[in-house]
């Protein structure tokens, strides 16, 4: 169906004028201002909300086949989509008991179909449901889950739990096949393709790095492979990592780590396991622990989060560190903020858009072709909770906790923690290549196929 604001411009002026002038006169407020104030209520008129679910209540989230039995505490938190071709599915975890993971069907976006949904078993120690990833091996697809114990120590040694999620494409179910076991737990995971070939999995649950190769993963005989750990010690802060992106770094034909930690950002060479190098740190004045990062395609840049409520979106430049101008970056070269009472707590980047899971902010979007100054392209209030108090006092964040993008056509998934699941299209955003803005195709998205090596240079088409 057109979009309906587009007839305004068809009418002759004339009529328009009139028709705008009466309605003026009999509810005393112009059509315009009807359409602005009804989309400023909720967002802005670029963004378009496609689809919603909430996960609040014992069997709210239900489809019409497959009723779910739920927590009654509404706790959607980490959440991915499959980028495959004829895989339309968005996995997400609930944090709460019983905590597990819960798998969406959004080949129709309007109409999410819940097909997947597993809790822990009762055995497992009061363990949460934390990151969420999903890989590709041997034509067959799994979704890995981040298991970690909140707050306090864990009797279980339960990591993650990997299930095979290959047969939901036929109507089939979702499998365990194998468990990753740590003491601690762990809190965030990322999925990549090596320029060797190999397919690892870097972990990390507040300590060291854990590096493991999948196919060890798969045969329930997980160890890690390699080990990072803080490159110094913080005063009064006893953690390590809390965040982890990996990619190929094209003009180098090298592998790099990107993570956030004690003491700030540390980028790491990663392309030889037995011989990992810290390539450039970020240690910031403002920043304690660093919480979330994301490179730019050319990873000359890198966006970040901290882990406290007042701090913006920091932009730092590598360059000057990475060629050894400088032994570390201090100072970010641009910030951007919803609201600067408010988290920012996730972020994906597909150049020159970056988009925000932003608590109480909902869905953010915002521009970083000029990097000292990122300007705001959209949002969506997924939540009506007010802001939460302040730093000084104990209250938890709601809101927009998490969000991904399908890069085939640009789909946008986010997990709200006090209102469930949300489908969202940016208008203009039909999907992202970075080729097509002369950049490397780089982002979190993997080829498991054909390995990163191919990002420069477009497929041969054949005639």
């Amino acid at each position: 169906m057109s979009n309906p604001r587009f007839i305004w411009y068809r009418l002759p002026s004339v009529w328009l004028g009139l028709f705008i002038f009466t309605l003026h006169l009999v509810f005393g407020v112009t059509a315009l201002d009807v359409s602005a104030q009804q989309q400023s209520d909720l967002g802005s008129r670029n963004i378009e909300l496609v689809g919603h679910v909430t996960l609040e209540g014992l069997t709210t989230a239900t489809s019409e086949t497959n009723p779910v039995q739920l927590s009654p505490e509404p706790s959607p938190g980490q959440l991915v989509i499959e980028q495959d071709a004829g895989r339309p599915f968005v996995y997400l975890t609930r944090p709460n008991y019983p905590s597990g993971v819960v798998g969406f069907d959004v080949s129709d976006p309007t109409r999410p179909k819940i097909v997947f949904e597993s809790a822990w078993p009762g055995s497992v120690d009061g363990m949460s449901a934390t990151d969420i990833t999903y890989f590709k091996r041997d034509d067959r697809f799994y979704v890995v889950v981040g298991a970690q114990h909140p707050g306090k120590e864990s009797k279980s040694d339960l990591g993650a739990v990997v299930f095979d999620v290959t047969d939901l494409s036929n109507g089939g179910e979702a499998q365990e096949v194998a468990r990753i076991h740590v003491g601690g737990g762990l809190h965030h995971l990322f999925a990549y393709r090596h320029s060797s070939g190999n397919s690892l999995l870097f972990a990390t649950g507040g300590g060291n790095i854990l590096v493991y190769e999948i196919a060890s993963v798969l045969s329930s005989n997980a160890s890690p492979v390699a080990e990072i750990s803080i490159p110094e010690d913080v005063p009064n802060i006893d953690y390590g990592f809390h965040s982890v992106f990996a990619a190929y770094h094209p003009e180098t034909e090298s592998d790099r780590l990107y993570t956030g930690a004690a003491g700030g950002y540390f980028v790491y060479g990663v392309t030889d396991l037995t011989d990992i190098k810290l390539l450039a740190s970020i240690n910031s004045a403002a920043v304690q622990i660093g919480h979330t990062i994301a490179p730019t395609p050319d990873g000359s840049l890198v966006v970040t989060t901290a882990g406290y409520r007042t701090a913006p979106v920091r932009v730092f430049d590598l360059r000057p560190a990475l060629d050894e101008t400088i032994p570390r970056v201090r100072t970010a070269i641009g910030a951007w903020a919803a609201d600067w009472r408010n988290f920012a707590e996730n972020l994906v980047l597909r150049w020159p858009f970056v988009f925000v899971a932003s608590t109480e902010d909902g869905f953010q979007a915002f521009n970083l072709a000029n990097p000292s100054e990122p300007y705001t392209v959209g949002y969506y209030h997924t939540s009506d909770a007010p802001s939460t108090d302040l730093p000084g006092t104990s209250a938890e964040p709601s809101g927009a906790w998490d969000i991904d993008v399908r890069n085939s056509d640009g789909l946008i998934v986010v997990s709200d923690v006090s209102s469930g699941f949300w489908i969202f299209r940016m208008e203009g955003f039909e999907g992202w290549d970075g080729r097509g803005w002369g950049l490397p195709n780089i982002s979190g998205v993997q080829d498991w196929d054909e390995g990163p090596q191919h990002s420069i240079s477009w497929p041969d088409i054949a005639e």
